[in-house]
């Protein structure tokens, strides 16, 4: 939730949803301080066996065409075999006794992944599916590192250089980043926006390696990749920049941007289905900014002899950007599909011809008018995630064996603590961040039942520093209660839910899970509070479950329209949760690793960064279990309020 005042502003108290899904439990009743190892077993549930077949992918869900090695061990137990997949990429397991299992998958020239695995259903066939990591890329399983550290000087040469880049003063924009990467030679946006201005000033391959350098730091670093694999585009090197822009879309995901440019490259490599998809998803996604993808979608329809097609794309396009310079275009294309022609001429799909399909013209993002420039993620209508093909689910199969495993673990613990790291920025007009102010902070979460089975997670922060307070008087609170609330048995019935499919988070298979509160909903998951007045936000979202353990990697949700009595027009939300291991009982808990907030309140922007770290896990004692409360407290929700205030109606 989020509570307001005027001149003040802060997102409230209610649950650091810690989406603690635990992996096991020890004994001890002491804190536990938390260290790396494996995971321990839990409890199986029943006697029926089950049958347990697991499917080996590569990272973008397609099927590997060698054979896999497959081990499943039991966490707790004898159960010990090793099979070799067949058809499909699959390896099949008889006689599995519901518990906790260690999978393991290796393939020639493939990193071993390993996965844990959560048997709690009974009777019948459970799908598995382990992605597979080339040798040659770096792990990106690990928590998100803390943000680079920015001194005044260095943001200094950032704004300057930024400022340069606006005025298309390429060469002193190429003095200030250079002096930047200097100062912080590890810093990916600085070797990119480098390469940004090498490109400026006609310097292409200058400006590869620059971009180059940025994912020799960090692989996956989004603007680097597309701005590679359009170089490659425009230098001819097609298969490069296949390979470059479905890394990009597979480690990201992707916008209308990374679809038209894949789109383009499909094309140009004669891969006329897979470029007709891609440019039909940049139109879909793309809304007002649609005139490019249009015309490549026309162009490309054209070569694939779907002649109507493509004159109803043409047609839409002039009708729709009727002031873009490409409607010009489209109208020229219009009368010559229109004009008598052999038959021969009329269509052609021969690779020279779709060589010749210039690339899509996109402006840097540095270069973007006021208007125009992103200064937060991309809403979660606007960014997609490429998904295995064959791979189908349900929500309503998925959510329980998700709140089952939450359910199963919370019951044993009391509370949690760990070291809170905050980083606030407010955004300028221009999109540019301006000084980061941090605070450390102790946090403390206690586990608490309501409503029968559901959960919900209190939090309070506290600072033995001289300056105890929030870095501004926006004070960010219960952000990451989402994942704990989006799952509970009492919040279901608030929401839609759509398992869209098999996607990839962090080399993880997982399922991807759409959901949207309903109209009618009267208590969601975000509120805000403002003048003693409580306001219901409803959000749409989703959440990132593993298809083996059923534990939460990811939540992501947005406004579902823009709030106007509090003048709120942007309100989004990102947690990354991952496991936290403690040594003394050999306990693993999934909690969260960092969370992300990005708003725009009254026509200001904030992005607030929270890091947790240092955790201690302190277990309800055996004799004494949490039972079901006298007296149910009401619905918890995220909040916002005024920092130092109650948070308290």
């Amino acid at each position: 939730m989020h509570r307001v005042r005027p001149g003040t502003f802060t997102p409230l108290k209610y649950p650091f949803a810690l989406l603690c899904i635990l992996l096991s439990s020890g004994s001890s009743s002491f804190a536990q301080h938390p260290t790396g190892g494996g995971r321990g077993g839990q409890q199986a549930l029943g006697n029926t066996t089950v049958t347990i077949v697991i499917n080996v992918r590569d990272a973008s869900g397609v099927p590997m065409d060698g054979v896999s090695v497959v081990k499943l061990a039991a966490s707790v137990g004898s159960y010990n075999r090793t099979v070799t997949t067949r058809d499909a990429s699959s390896a099949t397991f008889d006689g599995v006794n519901p518990g906790e299992y260690e999978a393991e998958a290796s393939y020639v020239g493939y990193q071993t992944a390993k996965e844990h695995i959560s048997v709690a259903s009974v009777g019948a066939i459970i799908q598995v599916y382990i992605y597979m990591v080339p040798e040659s890329d770096k792990s990106s399983q690990g928590p998100r590192p803390q943000g680079l550290v920015m001194s005044p000087k260095l943001q200094s040469e950032i704004d300057k250089g930024l400022e340069a880049l606006r005025k298309r003063q390429f060469e002193i924009a190429r003095a200030h980043f250079a002096k930047g990467l200097s100062m912080a030679p590890g810093n990916p946006d600085l070797s990119y926006l480098l390469g940004t201005a090498e490109l400026g000033l006609s310097h292409p391959d200058i400006a590869r390696q620059n971009f180059e350098h940025a994912l020799a730091i960090d692989p996956t670093h989004e603007r680097s990749l597309l701005a590679l694999g359009e170089l490659q585009l425009h230098s001819g090197d097609i298969g490069g920049a296949i390979i470059t822009l479905e890394k990009a879309f597979v480690k990201n995901g992707g916008g209308w941007h990374t679809h038209l440019l894949l789109a383009s490259a499909y094309a140009k490599a004669g891969r006329l289905p897979d470029a007709e998809t891609h440019a039909q998803r940049a139109v879909e996604l793309a809304h007002e900014k649609g005139a490019a993808a249009r015309l490549l979608l026309g162009e490309i329809q054209q070569a694939e002899g779907k002649l109507r097609e493509a004159e109803t794309t043409l047609k839409e396009l002039a009708a729709k950007y009727p002031g873009d310079s490409l409607a010009a275009v489209a109208t020229k294309r219009l009368a010559a599909l229109s004009a008598p022609a052999p038959p021969q001429a009329a269509v052609s799909s021969e690779p020279a011809e779709l060589a010749a399909l210039p690339v899509p013209a996109i402006s840097r993002i540095e270069l973007l008018s006021v208007k125009e420039r992103p200064w937060a993620p991309l809403d979660i209508d606007s960014r997609e995630f490429p998904l295995a093909q064959d791979a189908t689910c349900s929500a309503a199969d998925i959510l329980p064996l998700a709140q089952h495993r939450m359910k199963a673990q919370l019951q044993n613990f009391e509370k949690f603590t760990a070291t809170e790291h905050i980083d606030h920025q407010e955004i300028d007009h221009l999109g540019r961040p301006g000084p980061v102010k941090s605070r450390d902070f102790s946090y403390i979460v206690f586990v608490n039942r309501y409503a029968g089975d559901s959960y919900f997670l209190d939090e309070d922060r506290y600072s033995a520093a001289s300056d105890s307070t929030f870095p501004t008087s926006l004070a960010t609170t219960g952000l990451n209660n989402l994942g704990v609330s989006i799952l509970q048995p009492a919040r279901r019935g608030e929401f839609f839910y759509q398992c869209e499919g098999l996607a990839g988070i962090r080399e993880k298979a997982v399922w991807q899970i759409r959901f949207q509160e309903k109209k009618d909903s009267q208590a969601g998951v975000r509120d805000w509070r403002r003048d003693g007045k409580i306001y219901h936000l409803p959000v749409k979202g989703r959440i990132w479950i593993s298809s083996a353990s059923f534990d939460v990697l990811r939540i992501e949700t947005d406004l579902l329209e823009p709030v106007q009595s509090l003048n709120l027009t942007r309100d989004h939300v990102l947690v990354d949760y991952g496991p936290v291991k403690f040594a003394s009982s050999n306990t693993t808990l999934w909690l969260p690793w960092s969370a992300e907030m990005h708003m725009e309140l009254g026509g200001h922007r904030y992005h607030h960064k929270h890091y947790l770290t240092d955790y201690m896990l302190f277990q309800v004692d055996t004799n004494h279990k949490m039972g079901k409360p006298k007296e149910p407290p009401p619905p918890p929700a995220t909040q916002a309020g005024p920092a130092g205030e109650p948070n308290s109606p």
